[in-house]
């Protein structure tokens, strides 16, 4: 129940956000540009590790941005962070292509793998460069430069002067497929009336859930601008990844099948060798699995192959390209954009970044190709989905390496009509359609 006090605060957030408190913003700006100089530092010392990261660093600065390649016509930008937004936004944007062929598409990322995989989903069909750093110089000159007719960002993306500038140049900006999880809600919170600010210069927020609805309320959104419509990302669309799925299929060769198979999806560190303590228990109880094995970050590739040999475990790097061999125990997916495709091959499938205390990642996409999904406990960015995808007996949730290997033990003793696999694809089935509401409200916008 909230307090009188916390009424009368939410009560003052809607009367007039901008007088709340003028020092916000001004104090906010100081402290970026303090940031400035370590942010660009920071930019650097990533690069040593991925070189990506200081390709063109100069266009965060929206210095040097590249020309329009459709400059007559009008522009829909769309911010997509790494590679988790993207692929959450991707039906949007694939459905803006389709339904405004009279307007460019913009996308824009902050990370080098999610900039790979917007060139790799969309090519030149769309406009494409880094996101600027949030100083209202530079979101300025952005938009100037770009002069969209719409900004999407796209789930928890809220940067205040990105958001000033816009109403400063009547561009309306939507928050689509909004989430708000209860400890990003308390940190916002903190922020007071820049939060407030922030969010009142957004046109249109289309939550995923009414639990995102109310944290967005709670923190000063107006309910007058919001929606529940739903998750974009039980939309996805297959067709495109069965294509690659089979060829994926015909480069490994039949052997591929040859053991029942299981995905560790988006491990982090620390997780891959609780995910090797479940294979090994599966061997103990001779269950001979084959473990497809893809961590969030590819580049952690050589520091997972050494803890593979230190387990005498035969393994077989994806980005080899060679058929596989009947000996091998685990398949390292080490390239990008093909791990949809590979749970297209999996029975059943663990969601990494859960069994470690890192939030945990996206299981829809698992539970769309029929596999039996699991994931660890610690799922705070993923809370309501998971809820109620484990309600409605779609996912289940392991404490440990032991509960995961108990839990694939039973994914090949199951009838096929009442598997774990069968109920989560019925799942996804049922709760697809957010991506047409939320095109339809974003028309609104522009109309």
């Amino acid at each position: 129940m909230v307090g009188s006090t916390q009424k009368r605060q939410y009560m003052t957030y809607h009367t007039n956000p901008r007088s709340i408190d003028h020092m916000a913003r001004p104090l906010y700006n100081l402290l970026i540009t303090v940031l400035t100089p370590l942010f660009v530092l920071r930019l650097f010392y990533k690069s040593l590790r991925e070189p990506h990261y200081r390709r063109q660093w100069w266009r965060r600065f929206a210095l040097g941005l590249p020309a329009r390649t459709r400059p007559g016509e009008g522009l829909i930008w769309v911010h997509a962070v790494s590679v988790g937004e993207l692929l959450a936004v991707a039906p949007l944007i694939e459905r803006l292509l389709t339904e405004w062929p009279d307007k460019a598409v913009l996308v824009t990322n902050t990370t080098p793998t999610g900039s790979a995989q917007a060139q790799k989903l969309f090519g030149d069909r769309v406009e494409h460069t880094w996101f600027p750093f949030d100083a209202p110089l530079v979101t300025g000159a952005f938009i100037r430069h770009w002069d969209p007719q719409l900004i999407v960002m796209v789930e928890t993306e809220i940067w205040p002067n990105l958001l000033m500038s816009a109403k400063d140049h009547s561009v309306p900006v939507a928050l689509v497929n909004a989430r708000l999880s209860a400890r990003s809600a308390r940190g916002y919170a903190r922020l007071g009336s820049l939060t407030t600010q922030a969010l009142n210069d957004f046109d249109l927020i289309a939550c995923q859930s009414k639990s995102d609805f109310r944290r967005f309320r709670k923190i000063g959104a107006d309910p007058a601008k919001m929606q529940v419509v739903g998750s974009i990302k039980f939309d996805i669309d297959l067709a495109a990844r069965r294509v690659q799925l089979e060829e994926i299929r015909n480069q490994l060769g039949e052997v591929i099948r040859s053991r029942p198979l299981w995905a560790a999806a988006s491990t982090h560190p620390g997780e891959e060798q609780l995910v090797i303590k479940a294979y090994l228990a599966l061997r103990e109880r001779g269950l001979k699995t084959r473990l497809m094995l893809a961590p969030r970050h590819p580049n952690r590739t050589p520091e997972i192959t050494k803890l593979l040999h230190s387990h005498g475990l035969q393994y077989h790097k994806r980005s080899e390209h060679q058929p596989l061999a009947d000996s091998t125990d685990v398949l390292l997916i080490d390239t990008l954009g093909e791990l949809s495709a590979f749970l297209g091959l999996a029975d059943a499938a663990f969601i990494g970044g859960s069994l470690v205390p890192r939030g945990g990642h996206n299981p829809i996409e698992a539970a769309a190709w029929g596999c039996a999904v699991m994931t660890g406990p610690h799922v705070i960015n993923f809370a309501t989905i998971v809820r109620d995808m484990e309600r409605g007996g779609a996912i289940r949730v392991v404490d440990d390496e032991n509960e995961l290997a108990d839990r694939l033990a039973s994914v090949w003793t199951e009838s096929a009509e009442s598997s774990d696999a069968q109920v989560a694809r019925r799942f996804i089935e049922t709760r697809r359609g957010a991506t047409r509401r939320q095109l339809d409200l974003l028309k609104a916008l522009v109309t």
